[in-house]
């Protein structure tokens, strides 16, 4: 099945599209002048398997990781907050003596 397609596939991409010149006015290939030959394979492709949704669990342990970042990112933020506090108390006590 796999060396079927292989041999379609090499024999679609050795015949081009007709050599069109790039000048100033043409920037790109127009839809009309690409080989139809080149979009059949699209359109007779099947999928061998159904395609179904990634699973669920992934997405949970992510968002469990993303979580555990963001507590102990918080709790960084309060101790270096709650540090700053006690230093700015220790620098007044240490003034008002």
């Amino acid at each position: 099945m796999l060396g079927a397609f292989t041999r379609v596939f090499t024999s679609l991409v050795k015949t081009r599209a007709p050599a069109v010149r790039f000048s100033s006015s043409l920037h790109a290939f127009r839809g009309s002048e690409l080989p139809l030959r080149c979009m059949e394979p699209l359109m007779l492709l099947r999928p061998l398997a159904p395609v179904e949704p990634a699973p669920t669990p992934v997405e949970e342990m992510l968002a469990d990781s993303v979580m555990r970042k963001r507590r102990l990112k918080m709790k960084k933020h309060k101790l270096r907050k709650r540090r700053k506090r006690q230093k700015a108390e220790k620098r007044k006590q240490s003034q008002g003596k």
